[in-house]
């Protein structure tokens, strides 16, 4: 197993609910998150897929956690790359924390395999991605990153 581990935090102008329901809905995740659309009910054991506009699977995954506005994991498991495909998952973990008029946001990526070819691509993609999440909830815009 590898230690590789990533962690992001970041403080939103939005209450827990709706950083929440732009996490797990479409409607959202379309405008932030490489205009994927999130498909899940969110019942631990259920799937979790993002779709590419072309409804084709971006990632997927299994929810291992969902209590709302508090804790949301799921596996990870990548389709968008062929060398990324062959690696088993990962896992995603967002926690959730009010601060007065905001949300304190924690994304923990992990649980990646050995020499994963993953890990070198989340970094980037997963500050763009809670970047324009940020950027969304709080200017209803998106920046030209995504």
């Amino acid at each position: 197993m590898s230690k590789d581990k990533y962690v992001c935090t970041i403080y939103i102008k939005a209450e827990p609910d709706r950083v929440w329901e732009a996490l797990t809905t479409a409607e959202f995740t379309r405008r932030y998150f490489h205009a994927t659309d999130i498909q899940s009910d969110w019942k631990p054991g259920s799937a979790v897929t993002y779709l590419n506009q072309d409804g084709s699977t971006a990632v997927e995954g299994k929810v291992l956690t969902a209590e709302p506005f508090k804790k949301l994991s799921f596996t990870w498991h990548v389709h968008y790359n062929e060398l990324a495909k062959k690696e088993k998952a990962s896992k995603v973990t967002f926690l959730f924390e009010q601060v007065e008029d905001s949300t304190k946001l924690t994304l923990i990526h992990e649980d990646f395999p050995e020499k994963s070819v993953v890990y070198p691509q989340i970094s980037n993609g997963w500050m763009a991605i809670l970047s324009n999440l940020k950027t969304l909830l709080e200017t209803d815009s998106v920046m030209a990153v995504s």
